[in-house]
């Protein structure tokens, strides 16, 4: 190993790092502010559901995010 963290980076483990999530939203079309309210509150779970499961995906939710934002 390199001595990079896997658990982040701009691939979908979780917990990314701020600055691929805002790189990810700008690739959707979206705003780096609509990034940053979307990366605290997911930070401010622990990325974690309300249950307590860790999400394994943070493209996913944020896929679903912008998905409900748009529809």
């Amino acid at each position: 190993m390199n001595g990079t963290n896997v658990n982040t980076g701009s691939g979908g483990k979780v917990p990314p790092l701020f600055d691929h999530v805002k790189a990810y939203f700008s690739l959707k079309g979206m705003s780096s502010d609509e990034a940053e309210i979307f990366y605290y509150h997911y930070e401010s779970m622990d990325w974690e559901s309300e249950n307590g499961t860790p999400f394994s995906n943070w493209k996913t939710l944020a896929d679903d995010w912008i998905w409900n934002l748009l529809n």
